[in-house]
Order: structure tokens, then sequence, then C-alpha cells
């Protein structure tokens, strides 16, 4: 225990650290009061003027309040003295020190001169393993005047010592914990605070990795008995501590952490969907279990997996076995389980069982993905007539893919894109079996205003599943719609057409050659391309229309209850108008029977629909006769007018 004499010594310090770092200096009387100026040459009304400034008695005293030139752990304080030029001590004057590897007891290293022109403030090594000689300096400022004054010191390390390090609790559970306390002191038995001590132990954690000591040299800490990751202790460990600034004198406690035994097991993983096998995609996938004892994960443990449920085919473990495997947890408590689909869909569960009996079950585990089939490639578009007399009019189409049971194909399933005019995205990958790309309008532009988009994926052609074994069988299932090479039907004639440069994609046949399915627009074929295999590139094929914003109109005619014609985006014929044209017709009654005619939309849409599918308008008539006549009048999207006149007949 520290003696009565060294309290008393440290209190002292301590009391001069607390009135360093309230600034030293007092005031001239309650308000300023008094005519006394305190004998510091300052009138009542303010301070005296200052001809000149000097700093004097520049002292450092230990914490026994003996003058030192030396700075160790336990600190020193400085004082220094501020006078004018005649001798007078200067009040309120502003010292700032400073000094490599010093810590001050004030944040921004400076006090105020008291009444008697002093400056005090605590001084600290910043490292306490420095030593050697440095200089501290301080600079004093007053009424526009300044002054200097350094100080020889040198730095001396104070070895630490640890005392009455003990763990509270020497035997552990598996996964519990104790409290360390320990005392830090110099090798003279003064107690040392704010000094760091570190912990470790060969397997364990902390509460804190390292730790400062506080009053009377006090540290406590709590050892866990399992690693940062959660990895559970056994048997005996020994606890570390030591003192950053003397590690030779670190100290060693012991505790035994009773053996871990296994109290449950989890199933870890989230929801899976596998591909079944041959889908291009990865033909297996893992599912994770987790051994616990009191919720810290369990290594080296036991565990018997079963194959629960699965669709034929399914195997675990190990390709093709489908019997009980025991295995081990690894380092982190958990069991990996490999899961190989078969060719067919379906839910798939297994269990992981402990020797003493608890289980837990798979959750959530599908095999389902196949590869993109042709009867579910799909194409749509936001608007398929765009505006042709400018750059840059937009749709969006989108790819949307699933196996041949309706389920979504693999994230990342490639869709390409080629166009006959204006611009399209090459390319893009399926997110929930369905991607986009952009259609503009630019050049080149085709003569009709009819652009041809076709799309293509690697994927399986459609079938018959005749022995119902989910897979394709060549010479037992059918092929519904056999194709092979493919072509970008530009002109439409169901033909490939080499004389005007149509996109031509030849496909390698394998297998016995085959008769192909008859060439459509929607999926062009190339007789005499295909085999009797599963694998093909799939097509889809859609047209555009690049329509002008003048309104060319067909068969307007107006007579008993109805006005019709056709609207066409080209004088040609071959487009609508661009989708969003607005379509009115306007009733001029100029004759006298006491009616009024009228025209109500019947068929079509106005404005022109996203997705045009007919030019043909008609408008239902009231109470119209003859003499009377209509105006018809298109507004593109960019503004351009167009007006058509008929009379009634």
């Amino acid at each position: 225990m520290i003696s009565k004499q060294l309290s008393m010594k440290l209190s002292a310090l301590t009391l001069a650290l607390v009135l360093a770092g309230c600034g030293g200096g007092g005031s001239d009387g309650f308000y300023n009061e008094t005519g006394n100026s305190g004998g510091n040459g300052q009138s009542p009304g303010g301070p005296a003027e200052v001809q000149a400034l000097n700093v004097t008695e520049f002292s450092l005293k230990d914490s026994n309040g003996e003058k030192t030139e030396i700075i160790s752990a336990l600190g020193t304080v400085a004082t220094v003295k501020v006078s004018d030029g005649s001798g007078k001590p200067v009040s309120g004057a502003l010292v700032a020190f400073s000094g490599e590897n010093m810590t001050f007891s004030t944040t921004n290293n400076s006090v105020l001169t008291n009444a008697d022109g002093e400056a005090t403030i605590g001084v600290t090594p910043t490292n306490a393993n420095v030593t050697g000689p440095y200089t501290i300096s301080v600079t004093a400022s007053f009424n526009n005047q300044s002054a200097a004054q350094s100080k020889n010191v040198s730095f001396v390390k104070t070895d630490i010592i640890i005392d009455q390090f003990e763990a509270a609790s020497k035997i552990l559970v598996s996964g519990g914990s104790t409290l360390l306390t320990l005392l830090v002191q110099d090798t003279n038995g003064n107690y040392q605070n704010n000094q760091e001590v570190t912990f470790s132990a060969d397997c364990g954690s902390f509460a804190q990795p390292s730790v400062i000591s506080t009053s009377e040299g006090n540290i406590s800490n709590t050892y866990y008995a399992y690693d940062v990751s959660g990895n559970l202790c056994s048997g005996k460990q020994e606890i570390k501590v030591t003192p950053s600034n003397s590690p030779s004198n670190a100290k060693i406690v012991s505790v035994n952490v009773e053996a871990a035994t296994a109290t449950s097991a989890v199933y870890t993983s989230k929801a899976i969907s596998i591909p079944v096998v041959g889908s291009g995609s990865s033909s297996s996938s893992q599912v994770e279990f987790t051994v616990y004892s009191n919720e810290k994960a369990l290594p080296n443990q036991d565990v018997t997996l079963s194959l629960v449920k699965a669709p034929q085919g399914t195997s675990f473990v190990s390709l093709s076995n489908t019997a009980n495997r025991t295995v081990k947890t690894d380092s982190a408590g958990k069991v990996l389980v490999n899961i190989y689909p078969g060719h067919i869909p379906g839910p798939v569960e297994i269990s992981a069982t402990l020797s003493s009996g608890f289980t837990a079950l798979s959750k959530n585990v599908t095999i389902t993905t196949g590869r993109a089939t042709q009867n579910s490639f799909s194409l749509s578009l936001s608007k398929n007539s765009l505006q042709n007399d400018m750059d840059g009019d937009k749709a969006t189409l989108v790819a949307r893919l699933t196996d041949r049971n309706g389920n979504d194909v693999p994230d990342g399933t490639v869709v390409n894109f080629v166009t006959e005019g204006g611009k399209v995205g090459g390319s893009c990958s399926t997110s929930n079996a369905e991607c986009s790309v952009e259609i503009s309008t630019q050049n080149p532009r085709s003569a009709d205003g009819r652009v041809t988009i076709l799309a293509y994926v690697e994927g399986d052609k459609s079938y018959t599943d005749k022995n119902g074994d989910n897979t394709y069988t060549p010479g037992v299932d059918i092929l519904t719609k056999n194709i092979g090479s493919f072509f970008r039907d530009d002109n439409e004639s169901l033909t490939y057409d080499n004389e005007i440069g149509e996109f031509k994609y030849d496909r390698i046949t394998t297998g016995t050659s085959a008769s192909c399915a008859a060439s459509t627009f929607r999926e062009p074929n190339i007789e005499g391309t295909c085999d009797n295999q599963l694998s093909a590139i799939l097509r889809q094929q859609v047209i555009v229309y690049f329509a002008d914003s003048t309104a060319t109109i067909q068969g307007l005619k107006a007579s008993d209850s109805s006005l019709s014609f056709n609207l066409y985006g080209k004088s040609a014929l071959t487009t609508p108008m661009p989708s969003g044209t607005s379509v009115t017709v306007t009733a001029e009654d100029a004759t006298e029977n006491n009616k009024s005619c009228s025209a109500e939309l019947a068929t079509g849409s106005n404005p022109v629909a996203n997705i045009v599918v007919s030019s043909y308008y008609e408008y239902k008539l009231k109470d119209c006769a003859r003499g009377d006549s209509f105006k018809v009048t298109t507004t593109a999207p960019n503004g351009k007018v167009s007006n058509f006149y008929v009379d009634y007949s």
C-alpha cells in the first residue's frame, strides 16, 4: 500500500495540475471595484502600459515538489514568471508551452499568468517509452509585447510492474467468461495511472484488447472463452497481460475451460434455387448447417446427413450418392452439403442430426431452373410506332424467357439483338427471366418505314416428353417445332434473301439430320439445317414502325350512320401514325333540320395507341343529313397537324 507521505505528495501534484489547468492568475478585486493594483503594476481602469516583457524563473517540479530537469511517466509541473522591463510581475499574460513528446494539461497548451506573474502547467510524456534530452519552450504575450524562453529536459522511462493479477473464476463452462483485475505500479510500489496494458490468450477474446490504468493503478477486463469469430475454447488457457511500457514484465494467469457439448444444429443457408442438370448453369449447389454449444459455433462434431426428400435423379454430398453420410463440422462449426440436381424439378429436404439427437432440416431448397425453350421466348415493345422524322425517338424492347416447366431461366442468360434500321442495344442479360434494350430512330431508315428486329438466345427446342422422364430422348420424344439456322427477314418474305443482304445465323448441325418446321415471321427458319438434337439457337422477330408525322388517309367516307377511314404514317400505306398522335373528328352541321350532327369514336384509338394493331377508324354518326360535312384532324407528337374533309352523303 502507498505511504501516507507519498499520498500527500501525489495529492499536492494533482492540486498543482488542476490549478495549472485553470489558467493561473487571478483578478484585481471583485469586479475590479477597488483601486488597489495588487502590486502587479496595473491601474484600476485596466492593464498598465508594458514597454518590455521578460520570461524568468523557468522551473520544473516533480511529484514530490522538488525541482527537477527530468520528465517521467509520473509527470512534472512547469512554472515560469513573466515580468515587465522594470521587473514587476505581469498578470494576465498568455503563456504558450511547446515541446516534442510532451502532453500539457490544457487543451491548447496555454495558461494565463496570475497576480504574481506566474504561469503553471502540467507536463507528461506523450510516449512514456521515449528517453533522452529534449527542449521545452514557452512564449509569453501581452499588450503586443512578447518574450520567449526554453529549457533543456530529459525523459526517463518508468519501469511498469503488474501486481495482483487475478481471475475471479479459474474454472469456466464452455463459452463462459471471468473478470480479470490487476494493479499497475512502478518498481518502488507507486501506483501508475494512464499506463496501457494489453491482454492476450492462446484461445479466447476480451471485452477490450488493451486498457489504460485509472485511479490508483487499477485495471479490470473480462475474458471470454471463445475467440472473436465465435469459436469455443476448451482446456487450460493461459491469459497474459503485458505492460506496453515494459513488455518484459508480463504476467500470466491460467483458467480451465470445460469441454463444449453440442446443444443445437441450425440450417443457416438462404433460399436456394438449383438449375436442373444440363441447364447451362452451375451443375450443383451447397446448403449449410451450423452446430452450436450455448449459441457458440462448435467445431469437430459428428453430423449425420440424410436426403429426406428430393426429385428423382438428385444426389448429395458426392455425385450419385443418396445414402446417409456422417461428416464433421469445420473450424467454424459448419457443414457444407453439396446438392447435385437431376433432370426433374422439385423441392429438396436434407436433415442434419447430431449424436445427441438434435436434428435440423433444410428449408426453401428447390431444383427448378432449366434452359430457355423456344415456345417460351417472348418479345414486347413499350410502343411500336416511332417518329421517323426525328432522331432519338425511343421504345423499350423486352425479352422474356422460361424453361419448359415455366420456371425462370438462370439469371445472366444473354439475349442478342440485330436490327434492319435505326439503333438497338446489342444484348442484355436476364434477371428474373427478363431483360430489355432500347430501339431508337436514326439512320439507316428503311424506305417503307417497317424495321425488322431479330432477337436470339441459346436454349432448347420444344418437345413432347413421351416417356415422362423430363429429359429429351432422341427417337423417343418428339420435337414439336424443329429449328435450325435462321435469318432476319427484312423484306418479310419468310425466306432468306441473300440478294438484299439479310442477316443470317448459321448453326452447325449435330446428330442426325431432320426436317425443319415451316418458317414464320416470328420464328424464321432455314430449311435443311435442322437435326434431331435438343440444343438450338432460339429466335423471335418483331416489326417496329418508323412513321412520318404527316398523316395519309385512305377510304375516307361519311354516309348512313358512320364515318370511316384508314390512317397511315406513310404515303405508301405501310405504317400507322406515330404512337401518341391525336385524332379528332369535327362535324359541321349545315342543314336546317333542328338536329345537331355529331360523331363518336367507335373503332380505333385516340390518341394512337402505344401498340398499334390496326389503322382502321370508324365513328358513329347521329342526326346527320346530306349537306353536313366533317373535318378529320391529326396532331403528331411533334405538333405536326394534318386536316382532311369529307361531306356527308
